[in-house]
């Protein structure tokens, strides 16, 4: 049975008894039904009245909006239930309905210190409406026979999910869509469409969060797949008993762990050998970095092991004969990202990029500039008590978590909560993750640690209780609200200390020109010969005169100088897995890295790497660029927000403008247009406008795959041109038969040469044919895409070989749009009764050439 706002009600007129679900189709519902269940049988409502004011206004506010109308909802008073002015606190207006009963009607919240609408601030996020264009597109057969999705999410996300398997082995694929947008799928494809043993994807991902995340949503697509399959780990982290961490490192080695989402200091110590061993015997396939913007980082977040990654890739893809595809996904990649990965991950001639970015239309941005820490809390609170469920509260620092958990507890009476940084142990994370999914959780305090591809997609708010690091932090902050498509709320409420952090941030610590030299020197004249010509062995914890040895301290700045070097074309690097230290489990730090379980190895690219001045030359470009994108970060940053405290503050820039500027690459090699959408800012606040009416940014499918085959067509059909070519098939036979025939002969397409392009009409009866939507599985690669006759956002980029369909009732002018098409292989399939498109008086079959007959093809396949 169904569990709505009048059942609600209704159990709400018989309390406390009735039959409380165990749990509600709707997540504010299921949230209030967990609050009143385990509340029951107390009488003091101070300990969990707090938690259910503010989700009792958001059901009214949603109900109202549902409705059209003002909507009441009949609660008891006594019995441990809130007081009248508790209520009215929490804007809710209160009727006495008799002596046992208040009758609520949610108020709108107009803050004179934020401004607002008429509606009232938040107003737009108590809504049930989509915000976001939907853009679905129908699933190519091969991705969902794998997963069960029917459709793609979005255009973006057809055409990266398509790349991933098309971009020829060895190369590399940049994938730039925003969140929501189906991203981790893109990563998540290969493993689940390769159901073979000895096929395996290592997808690294920068918190042990997301880790324990994406295995969540992964074991339940392998369940869907294949039931009854045991749950394996799929995600590698310090919570894993010694019995877990032998069976993973068994199963990389034997071919049946087609999945492992790992951090990078994971990866670079006590998974490095085996995942090496894999790569060895050809079976690491795809390796995939998430949120690969952050492999460019500086400053205080400076991960070695993270920066380390463009080595370790470079070093696997000399273990195996058979290269591996390597995928790069961000919601957030800017200019200088996107040259940089290109550099480290390349060659460039290697390199490619699907790109679909448009802003977020779901937020709701709202700033304000507080006049000491004590009012900013204040704001906090009073915004907390009208704020939509759940929400996360955004910090810099962990002793801040500590501050603002002790506030929301002890002056907002809030009790589901939790708190979350970097150091918060494996199993509280589990614990935090399950239970945020699952509505147990109405607000996470966190650190960034928190949420980076996290897919809880009815967060509703996202407050920041402080200025963060840098713009494109911010954004992903505000990024985890509103994944369902609806109205989120983002505010951002600070105080003039706020700005230290970030301010320091624009001047991230790189290391200087005599620094660097000397650590460089220190280095090389550790370094000894490999087995392998020009590549050298060197001591990452070698130290240059007068500083100290042996610390965390001193590998990471030897690490950042070779990835400084790197950047600069000076020399590569190369991550080798210490044979000695083999699947020893180190604590993973620098330290650990790379001064006990990894040998770091270099190849010099410039001879004059020991020549001061030229040293100098090679880094201070990549520098500059550091150095210069961090600084507009922050000044973007500064136009962004309001200057002036108190009520008649200073209104910052529009928020899509600025976002737009952030994001945009004028790269001509790696172009990126940013579809600007603004879900309301202090700017626009009052603009009338459609949020779904933006431009679905244009998606240009990638131009280097693996090529088709055509040793196969040149054996049977010599005398044809396979690059434009006519098949007619007699549409007077028997419609069964030439189906019949048409699938044959595209079965052998498929297997015989390479065609990995079907197109039809979409009321052709061919594409209801079991057998035509499993012609995938003909396919050497097990790849086949199914596209419309004519997909105009995409053509005519595509470089695959390709069959197109024509029914008997086509138009004559849709003969002169496949001629259009550009492809290396493309067999136009069509009636014998098509009209030249000139002339309606002479069959098409009669006056072309390059041309050939269904019957006489299918005696030809079939001898």
């Amino acid at each position: 049975m169904s569990f709505g706002f009048d059942e609600l009600q209704g159990l709400l007129a018989n309390w406390p008894t009735g039959d409380w679900p165990e749990r509600a189709g709707d997540g504010v519902l299921d949230r209030i039904c967990q609050v009143l269940r385990a509340t029951r049988a107390q009488t003091n409502g101070s300990a969990w009245s707090a938690d259910l004011l503010p989700l009792i206004r958001h059901v009214l506010l949603r109900a109202s909006d549902r409705a059209g109308k003002s909507m009441r909802l009949r609660v008891p008073v006594g019995q441990g239930w809130p007081n009248q002015a508790s209520w009215e606190r929490h804007g809710l207006e209160v009727l006495e309905a008799g002596s046992g009963a208040y009758l609520l009607t949610a108020r709108p919240w107009h803050p004179e210190w934020l401004g607002g609408e008429e509606d009232g601030v938040f107003a737009a996020a108590f809504s049930d409406k989509i915000v976001r264009r939907i853009t679905h597109c129908a699933a190519d057969p091969f991705v969902s026979d794998a997963t069960k999705f029917d459709n793609y999410s979005s255009l973006g996300q057809c055409e990266a999910v398509r790349a991933a398997f098309l971009i020829p082995e060895g190369d590399t694929l940049i994938v730039n869509l925003p969140t929501g947008s189906g991203k981790s799928l893109v990563g998540q494809a290969p493993a689940l469409v390769n159901k073979e043993e000895g096929h395996l994807t290592i997808f690294v991902v920068p918190t042990v969060a997301l880790a324990l995340d994406q295995e969540r949503a992964m074991q339940q697509l392998f369940r869907e797949n294949a039931p009854g399959r045991p749950d394996w780990p799929l995600a590698w982290y310090s919570g894993l008993s010694h019995e877990q961490r032998a069976e993973v490192r068994k199963r990389l080695r034997n071919g049946t762990q087609r999945m492992l989402f790992t951090s990078p200091e994971a990866l670079t110590t006590s998974l490095l050998s085996a995942v090496s061993d894999a790569t060895r015997a050809g079976m690491l396939r795809y390796f995939v970095i998430d949120e690969a913007h952050l492999v460019t980082q500086w400053g205080d977040d400076f991960r070695p092991s993270f920066q380390a990654l463009a080595g370790l890739r470079y070093t696997l893809l000399g273990l195996s004969e058979r290269p591996f595809r390597t995928l790069l996904m961000s919601a957030t990649f800017t200019e200088e990202t996107v040259d940089t990965l290109a550099g480290l991950f390349g060659p460039a001639n290697r390199v490619q990029m699907v790109s679909a970015v448009h802003l977020r239309p779901e937020p709701q941005y709202w700033f304000y500039k507080a006049s000491s820490p004590e009012e900013k809390e204040e704001r906090v609170l009073e915004a907390l008590r009208h704020a939509p469920r759940p929400f996360i509260l955004y910090v810099t620092k962990r002793d801040e978590i500590t501050h603002w958990n002790t506030v929301l507890r002890s002056r907002g009476g809030l009790r589901r909560l939790a708190t979350f940084d970097g150091g918060t142990p494996d199993r509280e994370r589990l614990r935090i993750i399950n239970e945020w999914a699952d509505n147990g959780i109405d607000g996470i305090i966190a650190t960034s640690a928190f949420g980076v591809g996290l897919d809880k997609r009815d967060v509703r708010t996202v407050i920041h209780a402080t200025i963060p690091e840098t713009l494109d932090r911010y954004y992903q902050e505000v990024g985890r609200g509103g994944r369902d498509g609806k109205s989120s709320v983002s505010l951002l409420v600070f105080d003039d200390s706020d700005w230290n952090l970030p301010e320091r941030l624009a001047k991230p610590k790189i290391i200087s020109t005599e620094l660097g030299f000397d650590r460089w020197k220190a280095m090389y004249q550790s370094h000894s010969s490999t087995h392998e010509e020009g590549l050298l062995s060197i001591n990452i914890d070698a130290v240059h005169k007068g500083l100290p040895g042996g610390s965390e301290y001193n590998v990471t700045w030897n690490m950042r100088t070779l990835i400084l070097m790197a950047r600069a074309g000076l020399l590569t690097l190369d991550i080798e897995a210490n044979r000695d230290g083999q699947d020893l489990d180190p604590a993973e730090s620098a330290s650990s890295l790379l001064a006990s379980m990894a040998s770091v190895r270099v190849r010099i690219q410039n001879d004059g790497h020991l020549i001061p001045e030229l040293w100098e030359r090679a880094v201070s470009a990549s520098r500059a660029k550091t150095l210069e994108a961090a600084e507009r970060n922050l000044q973007m940053m500064r136009q962004l927000l309001p200057g002036l405290s108190g009520s008649k503050h200073q209104i910052g820039r529009e928020v899509g403008e600025t976002l737009t500027d952030l994001y945009r690459v004028r790269s001509p090699r790696w172009p990126v247009h940013v579809t600007r959408v603004c879900g309301g800012c202090p700017k626009d606040r009052f603009a009338i406008r459609d949020r779904t009416d933006y431009a679905e940014p244009t998606v240009v499918p990638v131009h280097r795959v693996t090529s088709s085959l055509n040793e196969a067509w040149e054996e049977k059909f010599p005398w044809i041109d396979p690059a434009f070519a006519y098949l007619f098939y007699d549409e007077a036979q028997p419609l069964v038969d030439v189906r019949h025939s048409v699938l044959h002969f595209a079965e052998w397409l498929v297997r015989s040469c390479g065609v990995q392009e079907i197109a039809t009409s979409s009321n052709s009866a061919l594409t209801t044919l079991p057998a035509w939507n499993r012609l995938y599985q003909q396919a050497t690669s097990r790849v086949l895409l199914h596209r419309p006759l004519l997909g105009g956002y995409m053509e005519p980029y595509s470089p695959l070989a390709r069959v197109s369909i024509l029914e008997p009732n086509s138009a004559s002018d849709l003969v002169l749009d496949m001629q259009m098409l550009q492809r290396p292989f493309h067999i136009v399939v069509l009636p014998l009764s098509m009209r030249e498109s000139g002339n309606r008086q002479r069959r098409l079959v009669d006056v072309s050439a390059n041309t050939l007959r269904l019957e006489n093809v299918i005696r030809v396949i079939t001898q």
